[in-house]
């Protein structure tokens, strides 16, 4: 009796430690590929974000007045290159620019808030952009802020500029992101059109790591 409960005492050790093992592995492969995908996807795309003072009505008014300012005025310099390095040289040398416009458009308005503009790297949660989902993670954006800055935001993708793309048909937006991203984090960006249960699982597996 005591050799058969130390043999199965053994079995149940060696089951445990290879369960494990194998969770380890699981975690640490899931871990990576999360890693590797948001890291592809955020080195090659910069986001534009409007947050507004408040969130009363007539502070997001404002934000999208801000917002709409800024893509009108700024479209030839904001959409002319297709290389991101040169790009995001370029929004740094036009920021105070951005900057100097945005003030404006508020004080043209009637308020007085002091207009902010930086390029940081920042943590953006899940974001639906038409057909096109982000995951969460940090990403490099050029940032406006208006007043306290305590409001609901707007962002879009600046580079690739998906800012100046009719979302509701998302052809041109395809091609953009296509060429600047990997192909397997271009099969998640859009997997909402093709849904099948592994690309959601890897999406849901790079957004559970990344909210962590």
């Amino acid at each position: 009796m005591m050799t058969w409960l130390k043999k199965e005492r053994r079995i149940l050790l060696k089951s445990f430690a290879i369960g494990v093992f194998i969770a380890i592995g699981v975690a640490a492969y899931t871990f990576a590929y999360s890693a590797a995908i948001q890291r592809d996807i955020a080195q090659n795309v910069i986001r534009f974000h409007v947050v507004a003072h408040d969130n009363s009505p007539e502070e997001q008014d404002l934000k999208e007045y801000v917002r709409t300012s800024i893509l009108q005025n700024f479209a030839d310099t904001l959409s002319e290159t297709t290389d991101i390095y040169r790009q995001r040289e370029h929004f740094a040398e036009i920021l105070p620019k951005l900057q100097q416009h945005a003030q404006e458009v508020v004080n043209r308005h009637g308020f007085k808030h002091t207009v902010y503009a930086q390029m940081a790297t920042v943590f953006f949660p899940t974001q639906h952009y038409g057909n096109i989902v982000f995951p969460p993670g940090y990403y490099e954006a050029v940032q406006i802020f208006i007043g306290d800055g305590e409001g609901e935001n707007w962002w879009c993708l600046m580079f690739p500029p998906l800012c100046y793309v009719d979302m509701t048909t998302t052809e041109a937006a395809h091609e953009m992101l296509y060429d600047a991203v990997s192909y397997e984090s271009f099969r998640l960006l859009t997997h909402t059109e093709n849904p099948s249960t592994e690309l959601l699982v890897r999406f849901r597996v790079v957004e559970w790591w990344q909210n962590r």
